[in-house]
Order: structure tokens, then sequence, then C-alpha cells
């Protein structure tokens, strides 16, 4: 068992009308309009965000793969609530991003994940498990 599942969490409601579950001792941030975000405030390790993009139609498999096809080294995903899409990773100036594009009905969920370029392999590891589980967790359509 890891030590991640043992930690405690907290959850998380967005105004954009999705929740997910957050690690104990993360915490949302001022970021961009439209952009939610968060951060370890125990140990800065990267930054989290999920921006919400309506879009004029419900999603069908076609839209899906266009922008699968789109980025390189992309691997195809669902989550436990039914949202499914995309992951992959950009390096940048700032460190490495690692992206998911999830899609439900007519919404796409852009989450990024921008990691702390100090960090080593080993935490970035632990680091991109625990905003895998935070995907994994988004429940949509709250209202």
């Amino acid at each position: 068992m890891s030590c991640i599942s043992q930690s405690k969490s907290q959850k998380f409601t967005s105004e954009f009308d999705y929740s997910i579950i957050l690690p104990e001792n993360w915490t949302e941030y001022e970021d961009e309009e439209n952009v939610d975000a968060f951060f370890d405030t125990t140990k800065w390790t990267g930054n989290f965000r999920i921006s919400v993009v309506k879009i004029n139609k419900k999603v069908d498999r076609k839209f899906i793969e266009d922008d699968f096809q789109s980025h390189d080294y992309a691997k195809k995903i669902s989550t436990k609530n039914g949202l499914e899409g995309f992951k992959y990773s950009e390096n940048s100036r700032g460190g490495k991003i690692y992206y998911w594009h999830l899609f439900k009905n007519a919404k796409v969920y852009i989450c990024s994940f921008l990691i702390n370029p100090e960090n080593n392999a080993t935490i970035n590891e632990i680091e991109i498990e625990k905003v895998g589980k935070i995907i994994n967790s988004i429940k949509t359509d709250l209202e």
C-alpha cells in the first residue's frame, strides 16, 4: 500500500460544475480567469490547473479522435466517473508539463500539471500519481 492512498483528502467543488478530491495539504490559488489552480502547501512540487471549456456540440468519438491525433505521444484514458480522453506531456522552459484532455457531453476538461524541475525522478513519479488520482476523481455536471 502506498503512502499516497493513506493520506487524508478533501473535496473541492468548482464554480464550473465539477468536483475533485485533493490531497489534504493541497490548496487552491488565484490564477487566470476561468481556471482552478492548486498546489501542495507543504513543499512546492508543481502547479495543477483545470480549465473547463464548453463547446458548441456534444462531444463525439470523432471529435475526441481528431484532438487525440493532434498531440504526439498521447495515450487514451478514461476515468472512473465516465470521462474519456487522453494524456501527454511536453517539455517547456519552466520544466515538464503533463496534460490531460477529458471530454463529457459538451465540455472539455483541460488539466495540466507543471512539475517542479528541481524534483528528482522519484518525487516526480509520486506527484504524477497524486495528480492522476485527482483527475480520476473528477465528477461532472453538478448543477
